[in-house]
């Protein structure tokens, strides 16, 4: 008889494992708004991937940066939204906190507990530029976030890609003392400065490391995958600042032969998707 496979794996499920909403202009750089139903209309698409229909099926939605600075909003105001959209829409959204470890990791940890526990939040996410933190220097600040990572079993999410303190290879020492937690490292080390080649590396030396492909083009994706195959890849858009569906057919495209693609298989395809994070969020 084949092997059962997890629930998740019955249908062909695209989950973006980096989302950001809001119901105020972000505070940092003056956006506009972008609610849950705008992300979820983004969500919808539709979009083609390789000749079918698809959509977003699910989303790991976060706060944006901006609020968990604003010195008059404290921390269950800084995801307040996020649980109310999640509440509306708890088949499509899933929770992810951001945690701003100079509020305080005593009240972060009172509020992830509940989070985590009655809303079914599902990651961390960490941002060492916005919050300005060394995450393998400042371990009183770093480790106990892992810590409740490890405690709850969860994923966490680190914004990459920015120096001095969001350059890939400052994880590797973290994901070596927590070789348990896994740790997505967002943008594939591509934000204000590349360093794919670096996140690539610390991904290939650490099984408790993955990439999310949010910012990621076809040349640096293609040596990812050639590396690390597709098991080290996850999903990204990084909504609303760059577009769902470029990410969608970037990731058709490695199905394509040489030179543009690599011959990925579509089942490596559908793990890149969705059927990896699944599995790091334990959704059943």
């Amino acid at each position: 008889m084949p092997q059962k496979r997890p629930a998740y794996e019955q249908y062909d499920i695209i989950i973006d494992s980096h989302a950001h909403i809001f119901d105020v202009p972000e505070p940092s750089w003056n956006y506009p708004p972008f609610t849950a139903e705008k992300m979820i209309e983004f969500m919808d698409g539709p979009y083609t991937v390789a000749g079918e229909t698809r959509k977003v099926g699910l989303a790991l939605c976060q706060p944006t940066p901006g609020v968990t600075i604003l010195p008059d909003w404290d921390i269950p105001k800084q995801h307040e939204y996020v649980v109310e959209a999640v509440r509306k829409h708890p088949d499509r959204l899933v929770g992810c906190m951001m945690i701003n470890p100079h509020y305080g990791l005593e009240n972060a940890f009172r509020e992830l507990e509940r989070l985590v526990t009655e809303e079914g939040f599902r990651c961390i996410k960490l941002h060492p530029a916005f919050h300005r933190y060394w995450p393998n220097k400042q371990k009183d600040l770093t480790y106990p976030i892992l810590e409740q990572a490890r405690r709850f079993n969860i994923p966490v999410l680190v914004h990459t890609g920015e120096p001095p303190y969001s350059m890939p290879s400052l994880l590797g020492p973290v994901a070596e003392d927590f070789p348990d937690v896994p740790i997505m490292l967002a943008h594939f080390g591509i934000q204000m400065i590349g360093y794919s080649h670096e996140a690539i590396e610390v991904a290939r030396k650490h099984d408790n490391v993955f990439l999310g492909t949010d910012w990621a083009h076809l040349n640096r994706l293609k040596e990812g995958i050639t590396t690390l195959g597709a098991s080290k890849l996850v999903f990204g858009s990084d909504s609303p600042y760059t577009e769902i569906g470029v990410g969608l057919r970037t990731l058709e495209v490695l199905c394509w032969d040489g030179p543009l693609g690599v011959k990925m298989s579509e089942a490596d395809r559908e793990d890149i998707f969705g059927h990896n994070l699944a599995r790091l969020m334990g959704l059943k």
